[in-house]
């Protein structure tokens, strides 16, 4: 069965430099980017690319650009089976929980139709109500979504309703390779202080301008607050609904709450490997390659 790496872990726990730690010291290794948002275009400061090594499916999608789970897993497959073509072995860097499971597991997504009748009947209910019946629907799926992601709400009970179940659960997937999944451990406070300074550090490098320069070439606001946290809040704080001071304090509070529910998800997940530090990892990895 053919090797593929993983590294998960929740927002700023430094997947990206464990990442590139990695393929510097096992240069066989090909990074490929899992994550919802880093596939579009001029989604940079937002989504937190990190250019400083490659990553593939990175910017490979227009704004407002239909992307679908499943869309993605085919891409994301393909680009394995490339790497392994070339005797590389792949390592996947999330990212998204969702996503990287879609990838790693044998799990069949529903391709599942918009059902225009059904999201007529959902759009007259509120961001809050449509959550709870998330919740109630698939409670595993709900905790991997941003409370405020009105779209992906909808398109999950949009998923739900037309199969009349929820995603399978993972307890009983098969991987689809051997299998390496690395899960970056951080103290909590720890993390929450990474968070608090990396919006610091993306508000002074020009976040807010981002966003404004995309809503000024025309991307939809409607779209952008359906791509949740940054996108949602700074083009909130833009149409004056808050304070700089407040929406920044606010940002902070859901990533730190968006953190959570990933931890959630993945602590269901027994195949991960928790490390706490780079030393770990690389003895991870090369006892894996032998």
């Amino acid at each position: 069965m053919k090797k593929i790496v993983a590294i998960i872990g929740p927002t700023a726990s430094g997947k990206s430099d464990l990442a590139r730690k990695l393929i510097e010291k096992f240069p066989n290794l090909e990074a490929i980017s899992i994550d919802s948002r880093q596939i579009f275009k001029r989604l940079d400061l937002g989504t937190g690319k990190d250019k400083s090594f490659f990553q593939h499916l990175i910017d490979i999608a227009e704004p407002e650009e239909n992307f679908s789970v499943v869309k993605f897993r085919n891409l994301a497959l393909n680009t394995v089976n490339k790497i392994h073509q070339h005797n590389k072995i792949p390592l996947l860097v999330g990212g998204s929980p969702y996503y990287m499971d879609a990838i790693v597991y044998d799990i069949n997504f529903p391709e599942v139709s918009v059902n225009l009748e059904l999201r007529e009947k959902l759009e007259k209910m509120t961001t809050s109500v449509l959550y709870k019946k998330l919740n109630r629907l698939d409670s595993a799926r709900a905790e991997n979504i941003d409370p405020r992601n009105r779209k992906r709400i909808i398109r999950a009970i949009e998923i739900v309703e037309s199969t009349g179940r929820p995603v399978p659960s993972l307890n009983h997937k098969k991987l689809r390779f051997n299998t390496l999944i690395i899960g970056i451990d951080i103290d909590r406070d720890l993390l929450y202080a990474k968070i608090d300074k990396r919006v610091n550090d993306r508000i002074e490098s020009g976040m807010i301008k981002e966003i404004r320069d995309l809503i000024s070439s025309g991307i939809s606001k409607a779209w952008l607050k359906n791509l949740g946290l940054e996108y949602k809040l700074i083009t909130e704080y833009l149409e004056a609904k808050y304070t700089r001071d407040e929406m920044i304090q606010k940002l902070k509070f859901e990533i730190h709450a968006f953190c959570r529910r990933q931890l959630t998800w993945y602590r269901q997940n027994k195949d991960i490997i928790w490390i706490d530090n780079f030393t770990q990892a690389k003895s991870l990895v090369n006892d894996f390659m032998l």
